[in-house]
């Protein structure tokens, strides 16, 4: 089933959903409140600033590598989606097979796996010693295989009689595809393509187990040099809110515009 044009929501129901944000919200903070006392918390063992127990500035500077790390990765990830998912739809076999096969072996083995492989066998042999670099790259094609089948299943709900009507009226292939098929199948691969790149930052977490300094290896750090467990994680969390949630907003946005008429 096609779904319609996506309608900005209404005054009543942006309330509604104001509220029971603020609601969530104050739950949260109630519930730290209440803990915090028994837990003896300890914000500034953590977050003092430069010093003995200053972490701020080491998770600043993981903050910047985490941005890092998902910028490119992201980046990747969409150069290879996209000539990945249209590889598949491709009409020479051998093109659509090659990606085929990217995107099963992608998505039938571990992130985890993945990048022990590519940054201990792969990246030494190749003399690659940049756990950052290389653990960016393995990443973004990770995260590629998945925004492949986003296109090619975008791109393939767009109605063949398009096409077949463009044709019909001199246009190239090409041109059929640039002004044509994208232009629709872009407007669908966004609600998906934002729930995958939002998961990218987060799956960049997992570049700590090939020691890229990001916010979670930090994160263990700090945990296991102060013994603070909610003045470290429960910020941390908040710090890959911070750059996920402007993402999703920022592709709604995108979404509403495109479907205004």
């Amino acid at each position: 089933m096609r779904q319609g044009p996506v309608a900005p929501p209404s005054s009543r129901e942006r309330l509604e959903r104001g509220a029971v944000t603020v609601a969530l919200l104050g739950g949260v903070v109630l519930f730290l409140a209440l803990t915090g006392p028994r837990n003896g918390w300890e914000w500034s063992r953590v977050w003092g600033g430069p010093g003995r127990w200053g972490w701020t500035p080491v998770f600043a500077r993981a903050l910047g590598t985490t941005l890092l790390v998902s910028v490119g990765a992201m980046a990747v990830a969409l150069v290879l989606g996209f000539s990945a998912g249209l590889a598949r739809l491709s009409r020479r076999a051998w093109l659509a097979q090659v990606a085929t096969v990217y995107v099963e072996v992608v998505r039938g083995t571990p992130l985890l796996v993945q990048l022990f492989v590519a940054v201990y066998c792969v990246g030494y042999s190749l003399g690659l010693d940049d756990p950052v670099l290389v653990g960016t790259l393995t990443l973004g094609a990770f995260a590629g295989a998945y925004v492949t089948e986003i296109v090619r299943s975008a791109v393939s709900s767009v109605d063949p009689g398009q096409t077949e009507a463009a044709l019909s009226q001199g246009m190239t292939r090409a041109q059929v595809l640039r002004l044509v098929v994208l232009p629709q199948a872009l407007r669908r691969m966004l609600p998906p393509l934002a729930g995958e790149l939002a998961s990218l930052v987060k799956d960049s977490s997992l570049l700590s187990v090939v020691g890229v300094l990001e916010l979670s290896k930090r994160a263990n750090e700090a945990q296991a040099d102060t013994y603070r467990t909610y003045e470290i994680y429960f910020p941390v969390a908040l710090l890959y809110l911070a750059i996920t949630f402007p993402l999703s907003r920022w592709v709604r946005r995108l979404e509403l515009r495109s479907a205004a008429p």
